[in-house]
């Protein structure tokens, strides 16, 4: 089976990062700014690795290591060892000019050109390339979760299957999570730490779990919870997002705020998505 690689190229400034970002959250090999020059020196050692998805950036930055880049892509598409798709991105000159100007950043041309002549050079040296791109984007009215909403539905990636949730306990005892997007404290509901039986027990046991749900205000609390998340996670991923993580705090982190994270865990689990469970303090203090 052939191996799949992705060439991002097209006109600076027309998202060609946002782009590569995309198919790195999907698992593949990225790498910026490949010089021309070297792909093909690249790319047999990508035929050695274990790679099978590599994506890379290429784009007239790399002048001056510069091959004729519509011959090498050519070339690429007739390799018996990759299966080549080759995206294009584009935009208007006034937009990629307000963009340029709202970033600071200079154009690879700007030592040679003023900014809107640099962008027309540009775009003369790629036409080649565009016009024989299996995709073209033109990012001029997109937003970020547009071009990825276009980009996984042209390689057939599932949405949720490059979206990633994970579930954490933790204890406010020992500090907030640094990487959480949402927060819940849970040290409101009925604590099992107070029953002798159940102290030195966690949540992972069938005894804390039950008794934590056995509470009416818990069992209230967890359906509107529920939906809450179901629909900030659906949320999340509308706008683009890879990656959510949701935590829930109880005192010590191993009673309430585990028994809670392992049945909101279950729940979206079954709703299709990819969730991870981690339970961050539930081993301290023992």
């Amino acid at each position: 089976m052939k191996k799949k690689l992705v060439i991002i190229t097209g006109i600076s400034g027309a998202g060609k990062n946002t782009a590569l970002s995309i198919f790195e959250s999907q698992g593949y090999f990225c790498t910026d700014n490949l010089p021309g020059l070297l792909v093909e020196d690249f790319l047999r050692i990508i035929e050695e690795k274990e790679i099978d998805k590599t994506a890379i950036s290429i784009d007239i930055r790399s002048k001056h290591l510069h091959v004729d880049l519509k011959e090498l892509f050519k070339k690429i598409q007739h390799n018996e060892y990759f299966d080549l798709k080759i995206i294009f991105l584009d935009s208007e000159d006034q937009v990629l000019v307000n963009r340029y100007k709202e970033t600071r950043k200079n154009h690879p041309l700007s030592t040679e050109y003023s900014l809107l002549e640099g962008i027309k050079q540009e775009r003369r040296a790629m036409d080649g390339v565009k016009g024989i791109a299996n995709y073209i984007y033109d990012t001029t009215n997109l937003k970020v979760k547009d071009l990825q909403q276009k980009i996984l539905a042209d390689f057939g990636i599932e949405k949720k299957d490059s979206y990633h949730i994970t579930v954490s306990s933790f204890g406010y005892k020992y500090g907030l999570p640094i990487d959480a997007d949402n927060i819940v404290d849970v040290r409101f509901l009925k604590n099992p730490f107070y029953i002798n039986e159940l102290r030195e027990k966690t949540g992972q046991d069938a005894e804390v779990f039950d008794y934590v749900f056995s509470d009416s205000m818990t069992q209230e609390f967890y359906e509107k919870y529920k939906d809450l998340i179901v629909y900030m996670i659906d949320k999340y991923q509308y706008e683009g997002r890879d990656k959510v993580a949701i935590a829930i705090g109880c005192t010590g982190g191993k009673h309430r705020s585990v028994s809670i994270a392992r049945k909101i865990h279950e729940d979206i689990s079954k709703l299709g998505y990819k969730v991870y469970l981690e339970h961050r303090d539930i081993d301290k203090g023992r």
